[in-house]
C-alpha cells in the first residue's frame, strides 16, 4: 500500500506527456519529410481544385425552395474546456456526410458550422 500511494503521488506530480516528446539524439536535418511534403503538395492540389470547381459553395436559389425539399444541420464548435478527441471528428463527418448526401439527391442545404 505505501508503494501504490507513492506511485499515485508520482504520477499526480508528474503526468505522463500527453504526446511522444521528439528523439532529440536526432538531428532535424536527418528527418524525412518526404510523406508529410507529398501530402501537403495532395491538400494544395485538391484544394486548387475544389475552389475552381467551386465544390463547398452553395448559391442562394432564385426562388423559395419546396417546403418539403430543405435541409438544416448545425454542429457546434469544440469548445477548449477539454481535449480534442475522436468524438469531435465523429460526429462531424456525420454532419459533412448527410449534408453531401442530400445535395446530391438535389435538396437545398444549410450547414453553418457553430450556429447554435
Amino acid at each position: 500500500a505505501p508503494l501504490l500511494r507513492q506511485l499515485l503521488r508520482h504520477l499526480t506530480l508528474n503526468p505522463p506527456p500527453l504526446y511522444a516528446p521528439r528523439n532529440h539524439n536526432v538531428p532535424r536535418s536527418a528527418m524525412s519529410t518526404v510523406r508529410r511534403d507529398t501530402l501537403l503538395s495532395l491538400q494544395a492540389s485538391a484544394q486548387a481544385k475544389w475552389t475552381a470547381l467551386r465544390v463547398f459553395e452553395q448559391d442562394a436559389p432564385a426562388t423559395a425552395p419546396d417546403e418539403k425539399k430543405k435541409f438544416f444541420v448545425s454542429f457546434p464548435y469544440p469548445y477548449m474546456n477539454g481535449y480534442l478527441h475522436i468524438g469531435h471528428a465523429f460526429s462531424m463527418s456525420k454532419c459533412e456526410f448527410a449534408v453531401g448526401y442530400f445535395r446530391l439527391k438535389g435538396i437545398q442545404c444549410l450547414f453553418p458550422f457553430g450556429f447554435h
